[in-house]
């Protein structure tokens, strides 16, 4: 699957589903343990010995806000827009996204009411330097949209693949940047997890995973 051009147009539209996701600082679900191998735990491919997550459940508690699902996955999907906007990569490349996901909360291993979402996307099919451009743009302006690193380094794999991990207190995301690969054959992979959410009463995520 590929994301036209069109993507750039409709973040503006789209900007403020993003607004409405700006609520409170993180509270439980939106920590350290959302910036965990979140390509991984989310069935993204591995690089050189990443390892395979469980692919299973999210790692969120307590949910930080009230909101139906749909509305969720739009707030995020208006998010990886943005970040892809910040990123801008050249034109040619091929955006993999399958679109955002639903994860199940701790707290409420039934699916009752609570859910987390994660959005995993990658881009490639660029030269490295392309891509490794882009990483940079994200780690200089992210910082000045509200987000916090709480990590950038390398990868401990064959490739010693660039890693950058943030947080979003007032979005409840955390955020997992990776360029995975070597060459040309390299990709910039984005993986966003958000806090645990309650739909509202009456409602249930159930049939959302």
């Amino acid at each position: 699957m590929t994301r036209a051009a069109g993507v750039r147009t409709a973040l503006t539209a789209r900007a403020a589903l993003v607004a409405l996701a700006a609520l409170t600082a993180l509270t439980t679900g939106c920590g350290a343990s959302m910036t965990k191998d979140a390509n991984e735990a989310h069935g993204a491919p591995g690089d050189d010995g990443d390892g395979t997550g469980d692919g299973g459940t999210g790692d969120g508690t307590g949910p930080v806000a009230e909101k139906p699902v749909e509305m969720a996955r739009e707030e995020l999907r208006a998010l990886s827009d943005q970040l892809l906007e910040l990123a801008a990569p050249a034109d040619g490349a091929t955006v993999t996204d399958p679109g955002p996901g639903v994860d199940v909360c701790a707290d409420d291993p039934d699916r009752e009411r609570l859910f987390t979402l994660y959005h995993a996307w990658g881009v490639h099919r660029l030269p490295r330097a392309d891509l490794e451009r882009a990483m940079d743009r994200l780690r200089q302006h992210l910082p000045a949209e509200g987000w916090l690193v709480t990590e950038d380094g390398v990868l401990n794999n064959a490739n010693r693949s660039p890693r950058l991990l943030l947080e979003h207190p007032g979005l409840h995301t955390a955020a997992d940047i990776t360029l995975a690969g070597r060459g040309d054959d390299s990709q910039l992979r984005v993986t966003l997890q958000t806090a645990c959410f309650s739909t509202p009463e009456g409602e249930s995520p159930a049939g959302e995973y």
